[in-house]
């Protein structure tokens, strides 16, 4: 059965979302309808919303690694295991020892918080509910929409609280080099941001590539822009129009002097042709009542990267303050030794 776009279903009927409504409004009110489902979110960066009984069991967006990415990334579960697992893993994945049921409950409820602060976030966004249609990891956690929603307004809230502007939110990260700071202490996340940043990738370009939570990374930017580590993205570089540029003055006429005539036109030739402008191509695709990105599980919202574009950090080194390259040389045993003094005489 197919659900046109921004619909509902209350006993086998369509119930049509009204012009304006916000992912926010739609999921409460297909949790109030108690509809089992997927609202696809077509927007920037949008995403998909699975309920089950008007509870929220998942939630994926391209700006936020799934459950199958994290647990990779952490080494929990080997990226070949997903080439054999069945269609909603959950079960086969305890089943087959690779995680217990506590963990695969709490990394999928932790992916669901992380994917619906950038889906709800979407603005003038296009909504498309799907009957029937359940999460592909087939996990049994799930939250109300309401709980769903107080978190996202409690994320949001401590983002402005760190730093009220959000232009590092989804712009490349760009570490300040030279950050004119005698000492700088960097959480473990923040270390991996800063020694992975490359000017070209976003704080959720970066969440895929380290396998962390999109929303922690998001925030951590924003505290090292707060900091002054981070800079803002570069100004647009929109083409301007030039200036119009100031007609020399006109001579004076005297008397022997005979006014200046433009060369005259080029006449057309009988064989010549108007030059038309070159056609614009448009792709146009045709509407899909059933658009709803399909999730193969061992298939990574991000494009899983070598393993040698990820850079491990030594062992035994705690967060430092490192600036790209640092980490290249080995540490100085005569300063850790001094540190390892200093932490000595505090206690």
């Amino acid at each position: 059965m197919s659900v046109k776009a921004g619909a509902a279903v209350k006993d086998g009927k369509p119930a049509k979302f009204g012009k304006g409504v916000t992912p926010v409004k739609a999921l409460t009110q297909l949790a109030t309808l108690g509809a089992t489902g997927a609202l696809t979110v077509v927007g920037e960066p949008g995403g998909v919303i699975f309920l089950r009984d008007g509870l929220v069991n998942g939630v994926e967006s391209p700006a936020a690694p799934s459950v199958d990415r994290l647990l990779t990334a952490a080494e929990v579960v080997d990226e070949r295991v997903w080439e054999t697992i069945p269609s909603r893993p959950a079960r086969a994945l305890v089943e087959g020892g690779h995680v217990t049921a506590a963990e695969i409950e709490l990394c999928a409820i932790n992916a669901l918080y992380d994917a619906a602060f950038f889906v709800l976030s979407t603005e003038r966004a296009e909504l498309r509910f799907a009957p029937d249609i359940e999460h592909w990891l087939g996990a049994e956690g799930t939250v109300t929409a309401d709980q769903l929603c107080d978190h996202v307004t409690r994320q949001h809230r401590i983002l402005d609280e760190v730093h009220p502007s959000d232009v590092t939110d989804t712009a490349a990260v760009r570490p300040v080099l030279r950050p004119g700071l005698d000492r700088v202490l960097l959480s473990g996340l923040q270390w991996e941001i800063v020694l992975h940043a490359d000017g070209e990738r976003t704080p959720q370009e970066l969440a895929g590539l380290l396998g962390r939570s999109a929303y922690a990374v998001t925030l951590d930017v924003r505290r090292l822009a707060a900091a002054g580590l981070v800079q803002p993205p570069p100004p647009s570089t929109e083409e301007q129009p030039p200036p119009p540029s100031e007609a020399p003055p006109a001579p004076k006429a005297s008397g022997s002097a005979k006014p200046t005539e433009a060369p005259p036109a080029p006449k057309a030739s009988g064989s010549a042709k108007p030059v038309e402008a070159p056609a614009t191509a448009h792709a146009v695709n045709g509407e899909d009542d059933e658009f709803l990105p399909q999730r193969v599980p061992g298939t990574f919202t991000f494009e899983d990267p070598p393993a040698s574009t990820r850079r491990h950090l030594p062992a035994g080194v705690s967060a430092l303050a490192v600036l790209p390259g640092a980490i290249d040389k080995p540490p100085d045993d005569t300063l850790l030794k001094r540190i390892r003094s200093a932490l000595q005489s505090l206690r």
